[in-house]
């Protein structure tokens, strides 16, 4: 059961993590993890202070299948603490590892916000789920890290804060009510999203 688990968890982390890039609202919480202009293990632990508020939702059916509250604690943990470590530049690739396991080299392009880096490699710990969904990317080169519009702050409220406000501005541009929605649930790049598809069996 603890494999299936680890499956499972990992599953509903990639999905997590996409939808955290692709919906506005969610990124507001996720920003605050990818406003850094650097990479290192410190960026690991850069993240809102708000975001158990939404995290819950994806995970709480997996309590549904039968797994013990302490369980899961104990295989996200695990998840997350994987992660720690793919934020590095100092790691270069790891052989055969790369086809199946999230790796410093997956993750410096996930954090990447130059074409075709932006929004790729959600991975938790499998990248099998970015082959599978056809949201994998390979590192040819190195990395602008960032986001697109720079917040050029090191105010914690600021930077945990101004994707909401960015959010507000957005709306009130807008004069219809589909308009608005979007600017909540549709990609926070909705506006300049000029990156090429990638074949979904890359």
């Amino acid at each position: 059961s603890w494999a299936i688990l680890f499956f499972i968890d990992d599953f509903a982390y990639y999905w997590f993590h996409r939808i955290s890039h692709e919906s506005r609202l969610f990124w507001n919480f996720h920003v605050v993890h990818h406003s850094s202009e650097f990479y290192n293990l410190s960026v690991a632990v850069r993240q809102s202070w708000f975001s158990g508020l939404l995290h819950w939702v994806f995970y709480a059916p997996i309590m549904l299948l039968g797994f013990a509250p302490w369980m899961f604690a104990v295989m996200h943990g695990f998840n997350l603490i994987y992660q720690f470590w793919i934020h590095t530049r100092l790691i270069d690739r790891l052989g055969p590892l790369e086809y199946v396991l999230n790796t410093p080299s997956h993750h410096r392009v996930h954090h990447g916000v130059n074409n075709p880096y932006l929004d790729r490699n959600y991975a938790g710990v499998l990248i099998i789920w970015d082959r599978m969904f056809g949201t994998f990317v390979e590192e040819t080169e190195e990395p602008r890290y960032g986001i697109i519009k720079p917040i050029r702050s090191y105010n914690p409220l600021w930077v945990n804060l101004h994707g909401w406000f960015e959010m507000i501005e957005a709306m009130r541009s807008k004069k219809t009510l589909p308009g608005k929605l979007k600017c909540i649930f549709a990609s926070p790049n909705m506006d300049f999203d000029d990156r090429p598809k990638v074949n979904a069996a890359a």
